[in-house]
């Protein structure tokens, strides 16, 4: 054997390594509970969270449970662009100008407005560079009776908002947590229900 043809012999094992092993992530769960703690400790349960009143000592209702705060309201773009969006400091400025003012995390919140600094969140569903997706093809899919094609209703009745099929029940976490496997085969077992009638071309998510 010619050291040209080992070169060429071992090139090839090692292109055939590398896709296996990218076959593999594809299919891993990799990122399923990944929990990132942030800059500032937010509380998405109780923010978005339903509220609950509860009595205090002295009869007056008080809310122990959450303040209903939409998603889109901090998450601005998903139903319009390809990216939801973190929430800016300018956003959450919008309540804490004049609410929690003696809470160390709004503290906290304040010194990044001052210095005129965006807020350095961590992302917690973070795709690879090689897949595309797009939130507002998702979110504003509807079927041929022009209903949308994600459940906005629990199974229990209770409805819900569609970012939880793939997010969770983000308004019940302290902590938000990857709940899904996000790896290809996850998304094709979505795109292959029959109600979805969605693409399972490779160019779809490939681009």
């Amino acid at each position: 054997m010619t050291g040209r043809s080992r070169r060429v012999r071992a090139a090839v094992v090692v292109i055939g390594l590398l896709l296996t092993a990218a076959l593999g992530y594809a299919f891993s769960n990799v990122r399923k509970g990944y929990a990132p703690r942030q800059p500032i400790p937010f509380s998405h349960k109780r923010m978005a969270g339903a509220p609950l009143l509860q009595a205090n000592a002295a009869g007056e209702p008080v809310n122990v449970g959450g303040f209903g705060i939409p998603c889109v309201y901090c998450h601005t773009m998903p139903y319009k662009g390809r990216h939801s969006t973190l929430p800016s400091t300018a956003v959450c400025m919008n309540c804490h100008s004049t609410v929690g003012l003696n809470k160390e995390w709004v503290l906290r919140l304040k010194e990044y407005w001052d210095r005129g600094e965006p807020i350095p969140w961590v992302k917690v569903h973070d795709l690879p560079d090689f897949v595309y997706f797009d939130h507002s093809v998702h979110l504003t899919a509807k079927n041929e009776r022009g209903e949308p094609k994600l459940p906005v209703v629990e199974e229990q009745g209770k409805r819900m908002p569609p970012c939880q099929t793939c997010h969770g029940k983000v308004d019940q976490m302290e902590i938000v947590s990857v709940q899904h496997s996000f790896n290809m085969q996850w998304c094709l077992d979505c795109h292959r229900k029959p109600e979805m009638r969605a693409s399972t071309d490779c160019v779809a998510c490939h681009r």
